[in-house]
């Protein structure tokens, strides 16, 4: 990285806004994102924590204040110059100004504001620190902010991957993101959770599901005849027994009523989640099925094609093989790659050894986002450590609470809607990131407990 680029953090309210930007800013080289929030004391945490040069903020985002401007601006280790983020003609962004603020960007983001942005922020850089060297910078007064716009969101398909097996937290987050997007307190999206880890699936235990064929049948659930394995299985007969032209027709056959068949529905309800689960099985992973890679990475990257029809939200939870076929075939397919990585040099490592295959793969990382899982500060990496060595702008942090994690696991009560503590609300912001309406964790609390009653269905075919 250069010694001239500027690092920036964003407080951004739409989501669509914030992919212009980062479109824009791809090849600009002076600018990088670091990190992106939707919560005002994280930008401002991210700000000091990862020694941002500048902060671009919307004061749409959740507990913004005029006074944020001023925290940052006379930071004691680094002055901190604001930029504002406002429609152009809402009254906020003059009032930014006069609370400290560098200047503004007009939204909706565009090519006319990311240009003003390149220049202004050297500028206001520049501009602060010679106002801290001269003894000119001052208190400005606050004022109450009116409620803002709604927030926009798209559907994607988001990949959950990781380097590293093992501690990285990876099958958590992503059944903990599919949960929040999917349940009624929450997103209240349609959403689907594929495992496609090819070592061995976890999200179906993780949601209370079980591979055990006799406990299954004492319950009740045709649990053992669903998953990709069983769709895999179903596609690719007599794959190799015809020519090109025919295996295509075979793939066509892969429509949402098919898949429906493989499913099964958590919670339904409380929630609008689907499962495909994964292998149950370790040794379903040396199946002759999984080992004819073109079959396997057909039929996933046509899977995930189908379900994006279906559902407003894909998670995707894959292994750390990129070269396998069904992690190849989410991290070709995903709109967005959550790259989840531990305080762990070991991690680290591995991420920083895979991240450069991929970017050659992929012509660049651009839709590859780190997610700092399992974070204490105590553990000795910072996390401007960790998004330094792995080179990928930081979405979020994930805190470490064991016993919240296994407490979640063990009880199949995925955390992020029973805890208002650290890690249930790090996972809700994610989850805010896709859906901005989603409600602050003060106005959830009623229906708590609903695990406890846990009801599982399967989703019959349509």
């Amino acid at each position: 990285m250069s010694d001239t680029t500027i690092n920036l953090v964003v407080g951004f309210d739409n989501y669509g806004d914030l992919q212009v930007l980062q479109d824009g800013l791809r090849g600009a080289a002076e600018i990088r994102i670091v990190s992106a929030q939707q919560d005002a004391q994280r930008v401002y945490d991210d700000a000091v924590n990862m020694d941002a040069d500048a902060v671009l903020i919307c004061p749409d985002i959740s507990g913004y204040r005029h006074g944020l401007i001023d925290d940052l601006v006379m930071h004691a280790g680094k002055p901190v110059p604001v930029i504002g983020w406002c429609l152009p003609r809402d009254d906020r962004g003059q009032m930014m100004v006069s609370n400290g603020a560098k200047g503004v960007i007009s939204l909706p983001m565009n090519g006319q504001g990311i240009t003003r942005l390149l220049h202004l922020l050297p500028r206001a850089i520049e501009e602060l620190k010679r106002e801290r060297q001269q003894g000119a910078v001052s208190l400005h007064a606050g004022r109450a902010t009116p409620a803002g716009r709604q927030g926009a969101w798209q559907q994607k398909v988001i990949a959950v991957y990781v380097p590293k097996g093992g501690g990285s937290s990876r099958t958590t987050l992503a059944v903990n993101l599919a949960v929040a997007l999917a349940h009624e307190r929450l997103g209240s999206q349609p959403t689907c959770l594929l495992d496609l880890d090819m070592t061995k699936g976890d999200c179906h235990t993780f949601l209370g599901f079980t591979a055990n064929a006799d406990r299954a049948a004492q319950e009740g659930l045709g649990f053992l005849d669903k998953g990709f394995f069983n769709l895999l299985v179903n596609a690719g007969d007599r794959w190799d027994d015809v020519d090109n032209a025919v295996q295509q027709q075979c793939l066509q056959r892969i429509t949402p009523d098919l898949i429906k068949k493989f499913l099964v529905a958590w919670d339904p309800d409380h929630s609008l989640l689907n499962l495909l689960p994964g292998l149950t099985h370790p040794h379903q992973g040396s199946s002759k099925e999984l080992l004819n890679w073109p079959l396997a990475l057909a039929v996933a990257r046509r899977v995930i094609q189908v379900a994006k029809t279906m559902y407003s939200f894909v998670v995707v939870d894959i292994g750390q093989d990129y070269n396998l076929p069904l992690h190849r075939a989410a991290l070709e397919e995903a709109d967005e790659v959550l790259v989840c990585v531990p305080p762990l040099n070991t991690a680290l490592v591995d991420t920083e050894n895979a991240l450069r295959p991929l970017e050659h793969a992929f012509g660049g990382l651009a839709k590859f986002k780190l997610v700092i899982a399992a974070y204490d500060p105590n553990f000795g990496i910072s996390e401007k450590e960790i998004a330094e060595r792995v080179g990928l702008p930081k979405l979020t942090t994930i805190p470490f609470d064991a016993q919240v994690a296994m407490t979640s696991i063990n009880t199949y009560s995925p955390f992020v809607v029973g805890d208002d503590g650290p890690l249930g609300e790090a996972v809700r912001v994610l989850s805010g990131m896709y859906l901005p309406y989603m409600k602050s964790a003060k106005t959830r609390r009623n229906g708590r407990g609903v695990f406890g009653s846990l009801k599982r269905a399967f989703v019959t075919e349509a």
